[in-house]
Formats: structure tokens, C-alpha cells, sequence
């Protein structure tokens, strides 16, 4: 399953329980199985799955990244999964904490909204923020290899 290919318009509170279980098929993983890599009951997973509980989001995504890592969701994807998840909740609790801890994130959005900035634009400023998190990620490593 490529949850890119997902439009963000055909999203509803079921979405990302569908998506979880086509993915768990798809993937040949029982629901014991991926329950249990994820670290959550098989019942959890099961409501999940049918939308009688909305995705598993906690200040820091940790379930959503398991649940990625344990159906083999590719990381370009994730994305993607967790904005699904996050609409499960009817917001993006996520951005909604960032934001509220950092006022020039608030200034950046508001900005950028008054620009009425393409998608191509945005995609720019994503891959300049991409590059960055690339450098730390590298810097963080070698400075592991080093201890």
C-alpha cells in the first residue's frame, strides 16, 4: 500500500484504521502479530482498525512510529500515516504542542498563510528543512562514533 497515493481530501475518522489493517494484510501479519510488535492488546488494535478508537497519539508519536516500524511502512510514508492518525482526532495534536511552545513557528505559519504560498513553495522550504535535519542526523552519528 502506498499511503502517499492517499488523498488528504477522502480522509474521514476511519481512514487510518482502514489503511493500518490493509497494510497488516497486505503485509501477511496477523492481528496478534502486529499487535504485539506494536506493544498494545490485539482488542486495542482491533478498534483501531474498525474506528471505534481513534489512532493512538501521545505527545510524542512513539505508537505511530511502532505501528510503522512493525507493518514495515516505509519512512517517506510516515508522513502521511501520521496525519491520517492525527485527523482521527479531528486536529494534528503534534504541530498544535510545537507551536504552542514556539512563538516564531506561530510568526513562520502566519507568514507563509498571508503569502499564500504554492505547494511547490512550501515543498522548497520542506526540502531546506530536510537538508538541515539530514546535517544534525549526521552530526549526532559521528559524534556517536567518537565516544
Amino acid at each position: 500500500m502506498d499511503f502517499n497515493s492517499i488523498d488528504v481530501k477522502t480522509y474521514d475518522k476511519l481512514t487510518f484504521g482502514k489503511c493500518i489493517k490493509e497494510q497488516r494484510i497486505e503485509k501477511g501479519i496477523t492481528l496478534r502479530k502486529a499487535a504485539s510488535g506494536i506493544g498494545i492488546s490485539a482488542v486495542y488494535l482491533y478498534d483501531i482498525e474498525k474506528g471505534a478508537r481513534p489512532a493512538p497519539i501521545n505527545n510524542n508519536l512513539d505508537i505511530i512510529y511502532k505501528i510503522g516500524s512493525a507493518l514495515s511502512i516505509p519512512e517517506d510514508q510516515m508522513d502521511t500515516v501520521i496525519d491520517m492518525a492525527c485527523f482521527s482526532h479531528g486536529y494534528h495534536s503534534d504541530i498544535e504542542m510545537y507551536l504552542s511552545q514556539c512563538p516564531n513557528a506561530r510568526k513562520f505559519i502566519r507568514r507563509a498563510s498571508e503569502l499564500d504560498l504554492s505547494d511547490d513553495e512550501w515543498e522548497n522550504l520542506l526540502k531546506e528543512i530536510n537538508k538541515r535535519q539530514e546535517v544534525k542526523t549526521l552530526r549526532k552519528v559521528r559524534g556517536k562514533r567518537n565516544l
